[in-house]
């Protein structure tokens, strides 16, 4: 028998993000979360950056415009605050005068829909984490999960979460592809072992039931689920797939941190 008590993505409201937290649905969707226009306005600036890449994993095809934390989370912390806020600047270049803070917007609506404290993760000694990064992808991310404290070997503020999600906004969806892929399987130590060495990704045969669920965003839509699942993207090698993206992670006072 499954986890899941429904197959669909769900509204954004407390109970169902009780729900997402202990993996009893799939996910949550707020249908146009960021009008059509800004969207289009955001995707014609991001084609004029230079993307840059997940250099610490094999494979992967995605590129990116911030800073992860996975790729420094390895190295001294003073590496990754030191480009936090460079990171920081070139969104707000995205969205100079445009009048939009996607990130804030995602905190509020978290907020005030379910009934959660929310804010950027804190690093004490560092100061605040970068959250919103933006993702291209254009190729297949294959089956994996994300989740910091089974993947992250030193202790960072972000190690220490009881469960973790992500949100994204999409920003971009052309050609064929782009599916999000959620299995009802979560990840654990057990399971573990399944992983592809060296590589991020895992075998098919680490799902443990059929059950899954197929989704093709829409451009201005604000979906969240939970990572802990396993999950794949499917990007489009002739077209683009281009999101906005940070993780959710549950503290152990019940707030929610957000970082990328």
């Amino acid at each position: 028998m499954g986890n899941w008590i429904r197959r669909q993505l769900c509204e954004l409201t407390e109970s169902n993000l009780d729900l997402l937290l202990d993996f009893r649905i799939p996910g949550i969707i707020v249908e146009g979360f960021v009008r059509p226009d800004i969207c289009a306005q955001v995707a014609a600036r991001l084609r004029e950056l230079e993307f840059g890449d997940y250099a610490h994993l094999n494979d992967i095809p995605v590129h990116h415009v911030g800073v992860c934390h996975n790729q420094w989370a390895h190295d001294d912390k003073s590496v990754y605050f030191r480009k936090t806020q460079d990171a920081q600047a070139a969104i707000g270049r995205v969205y100079e005068g445009i009048g939009v803070d996607p990130v804030c917007m995602v905190a509020d609506a978290i907020a005030a829909r379910a009934n959660r404290q929310v804010g950027v993760f804190d690093e004490p000694g560092y100061g605040k984490y970068f959250a919103g990064a933006f993702r291209r992808f254009r190729g297949h991310g294959r089956l994996h999960v994300d989740h910091a404290p089974s993947h992250i070997r030193q202790p960072w503020a972000v190690t220490q979460i009881q469960r973790q999600l992500t949100w994204n906004i999409y920003y971009c969806m052309q050609g064929l592809g782009g599916e999000l892929v959620i299995y009802d399987t979560i990840h654990t130590p057990h399971n573990e072992r399944f992983k592809v060495p060296g590589e991020y990704y895992f075998p098919y045969e680490v799902l443990e039931r059929d059950d899954r669920l197929r989704i093709k965003p829409a451009v201005g839509d604000l979906i969240i689920f939970n990572t802990q699942n396993f999950h794949e993207i499917f990007g489009t090698p002739d077209g683009e797939r281009i999101s906005q993206t940070s993780f959710i992670g549950l503290k152990q006072d019940g707030s929610l941190g957000l970082w990328s």
